[in-house]
Order: C-alpha cells, then sequence, then structure tokens
C-alpha cells in the first residue's frame, strides 16, 4: 500500500498545518511539504504505512469529534486548536508530531534526495 499526495490532502492534515504553521501557508511550500511528507511515509515499512495510512483515513473523523468543525473547513485558529487537542491523544500524537516534522523540513528542502525504502523484516 501506497500513501498518495492525494490521501495526504484527503485527510485534512495539510489545511491543519498551513494554519498552524506560517511557513505552509504558502501553496507551493505547502505542496512541497505533501511531496516530502508522502515520499517519506511510503519509505516507512509496509506495517508502518498500513498503520499510518489508517491513521489518516482516521485523522477527518478524529478531528470532528475533537472540535465539531470539519477539517477542511476549517478556520486557522479552530487548526490549530483541533490540533493541540489531537496532541493529547496517544496514537495521533505520535502521527501528528512525525508527519509535521515531515512536513516543516520539506517546505525548507523540498523533495528528499535519495530515499531508499526501507528493507522488510525477514523472518
Amino acid at each position: 500500500m501506497r500513501i498518495t499526495e492525494s490521501d495526504l490532502y484527503a485527510s485534512g492534515l495539510p489545511n491543519c498545518w498551513a494554519g498552524g504553521y506560517e511557513a505552509l501557508r504558502q501553496s507551493h511550500d505547502l505542496d512541497r511539504a505533501v511531496r516530502h511528507t508522502t515520499a517519506s511515509l511510503n519509505a516507512m515499512p509496509a506495517g508502518y504505512r498500513w498503520g499510518t495510512a489508517t491513521a489518516l483515513r482516521l485523522f477527518p473523523a478524529a478531528f470532528y469529534a475533537a472540535t465539531h468543525r470539519r477539517v477542511q473547513l476549517a478556520t486557522a485558529e479552530e487548526a490549530r486548536e483541533g490540533l493541540a487537542r489531537l496532541r493529547t491523544l496517544p496514537g495521533f500524537s505520535e502521527l501528528l508530531r512525525a508527519t509535521t516534522a515531515l512536513a516543516l523540513y520539506g517546505a525548507l528542502d523540498g523533495r528528499p534526495a535519495g530515499i531508499v525504502p526501507a528493507k522488510e523484516a525477514v523472518r
């Protein structure tokens, strides 16, 4: 299973990044962040990708439960508040910490060069 840029945009997470971080408010910076994050997530072992893909699919529902607002319609302030609430939940806190760091690196550096996908464990 591959995580696509469309999957990431559909989760609404880039909208939250743009609301929460000045460095990600410009569309070209956000696009670079999404490309970098997607490429990095796809370099993870399959089990981690499955878990991340599942969390991304659940993110809109979790955001709505935390804010009573659809993530795609959230204002910058609502996005920041929603992220703050979700950072208190096990699982989502790790997802948000990792993807936000990747997004910020991506906005600064663009697509990661020479990513080598992790090898699957051999049993």
